[in-house]
């Protein structure tokens, strides 16, 4: 979608020899000792690859190009509008050979790319023009270790596929809301979640990782090993390394149900819901056991064709009279829809619309931008809403699509844990907001400069605090100190970290504190 056009010749002639089933004679690589930044030749061999990098590697990975049947499953992103591109794929079949593949990238001139489920929005992937994609995605095992403590996962984990093996044993774990979101690029990020209020973010509960270096070299990365690397790999890990395997911390889930209770509001009562919200939740005080306040404004033409709605879900992990306690205050503000209901955890993200599933799961061409708040601003919200309902009868075609959303899940737990102990630097940031659209063809600018006005509008309610935003909701036009912290300090020692550990700077496509050249 955004191809350079000096490079549309190169990758014709690619994708022909490529559908061909015609091997492309490689040029001579330059060494790795010799190449500052090693960038991928032009033309890339599958026949070439499959041979030299098959022979290193176990015969359960597989070296495909996009000629093969596998492709589109292998290469498919949940935000396909900004996409690395992709020159071949080597699905990985043991954690083992994720390092023979980057020494081999290393040796050969080639970037890389890990690849987990595909989840992220930002723009700064597409900087990527050719290489090779680390697929990850068979390495899904989850194994309880004896001490029923911690429990080991590959790097292909993801919420369901942990939630599902961990719940046979009456375990849980701290994950993301989403049930097809990988836990590995989530961790990376610091991780927001349902339990967050209790046990803190998804990387506070980090306790080990094995990672693969931009070397190719493996190591043990925890308290007691590499200890300045755990830091940074807790909230800027996409900069540093390739996870192969997670250990992590488990709890005995001792939650009869969870209660869930769902609102539709219809846009006149949009200032008594944001107070009644403001009230529950105060500034970072909403409390450990309301483990999600998700919200979002979008049209539902089976309300109204022309004014958008107020969509909010709320879970509790506890019985309703509990949860309806808290709630008593937004439970006086007439809704248009009232549900609520009792359930395990894996059916409270089907009644909260995050499962596999959901639409929320599906691949798009999304546009977005993002913010983190500490409150809402009942003016701004205001602001937001009309700007929203002006846009969507300027541009229906994005307008039928486009979200607000609104984010919040306790952050008791987060906050017991002290700002400077990882590389996350939003603990006393709240509630994330972002805007969000698939984008119809045509309609990219549009749709973006209505997700920027949005985020101005939600930074400019809070004009005491510089504007910040979470690493995996970033767009990718964030300054660094936006997403990796403010305190001058924090980016002076991911940069010193980032020469010690990864020198030539080969993981720079996911939001890089170092920028390709």
């Amino acid at each position: 979608m955004n191809t350079v056009l000096r490079l549309f010749g190169c990758v014709f002639a690619l994708f022909l020899a490529f559908a061909s089933g015609k091997p492309i004679a490689p040029s001579i690589p330059v060494p790795r000792y010799f190449e500052r930044s090693p960038s991928t030749p032009a033309a890339i061999s599958i026949d070439r690859v499959q041979k030299d990098l098959g022979a290193l590697i176990s015969n359960t990975s597989l070296i495909f190009g996009p000629a093969s049947d596998a492709w589109s499953d292998a290469t498919d992103r949940w935000n396909f509008f900004s996409k690395p591109n992709i020159s071949a794929v080597v699905e990985v079949g043991q954690e083992s050979d994720i390092a023979k593949v980057v020494k081999y990238c290393n040796d050969n001139s080639i970037e890389f790319l890990a690849y987990s489920r595909g989840h992220g929005m930002t723009t700064t992937l597409a900087k990527m023009k050719g290489g090779i994609e680390i697929n990850m995605s068979k390495l899904t095992k989850v194994t309880i270790q004896p001490n029923k403590k911690t429990a080991l996962l590959q790097s292909g984990a993801y919420a369901d596929a942990i939630l599902g093996t961990l719940g046979a044993e009456g375990y849980t774990a701290v994950l993301g809301a989403n049930g097809c979101v990988g836990f590995g690029g989530l961790s990376l990020g610091g991780g927001l979640g349902r339990l967050q209020g209790q046990y803190g973010l998804v990387s506070d509960n980090i306790v080990s990782m094995n990672v693969v270096l931009a070397d190719g070299s493996t190591v043990t990365v925890n308290n007691k090993s590499n200890g300045d690397l755990f830091w940074a790999m807790r909230g800027a890990g996409h900069n540093f390394g390739i996870v192969t395997q997670f250990e992590i911390n488990i709890f005995r889930d001792t939650s009869a149900t969870w209660h869930y209770h769902n609102y539709v509001w219809t846009q006149d009562k949009l200032e008594a819901v944001f107070k009644g919200l403001n009230d529950l939740q105060g500034v970072g005080k909403l409390p450990a056991k309301m483990g999600a306040s998700l919200g979002q404004i979008s049209l539902n033409t089976s309300i109204s064709k022309t004014e958008a709605v107020i969509q909010w879900t709320f879970a509790y992990d506890g019985p309703a009279k509990e949860a309806e306690k808290l709630l008593a205050g937004l439970n006086k503000i007439k809704a248009v829809v009232n549900e609520q209901g009792d359930v395990s955890y894996p059916n409270l993200l089907v009644a909260q619309e995050t499962d596999s599933a959901s639409a929320s799961c599906s691949s798009q061409p999304y546009i977005g931008a993002s913010a983190n708040l500490q409150t809402y601003n009942v003016t701004a919200q205001r602001q937001l809403y009309n700007l929203f309902v002006k846009n969507a009868a300027l541009e229906p075609e994005i307008g039928a699509n486009a979200r607000l959303y609104y984010e919040g899940f306790s952050s008791l737990g987060s906050q017991a844990i002290s700002a400077a102990s990882t590389a996350f630097p939003h603990r006393d940031e709240y509630l994330p907001v972002y805007f969000i659209t698939p984008v119809p063809t045509g309609k990219e600018s549009a749709a973006t400069a209505w997700a920027y006005a949005s985020r101005d509008l939600w930074n400019k309610g809070q004009p005491q605090r510089r504007p910040t935003t979470y690493v995996n909701f970033a767009a990718g036009d964030e300054s660094l100190e936006m997403i990796y912290g403010h305190e001058s300090w924090r980016l002076q020692r991911l940069r010193s970290l980032k020469a010690k550990y990864d020198p030539n700077n080969r993981f720079r496509w996911y939001n890089p504190i170092i920028p390709p050249t």
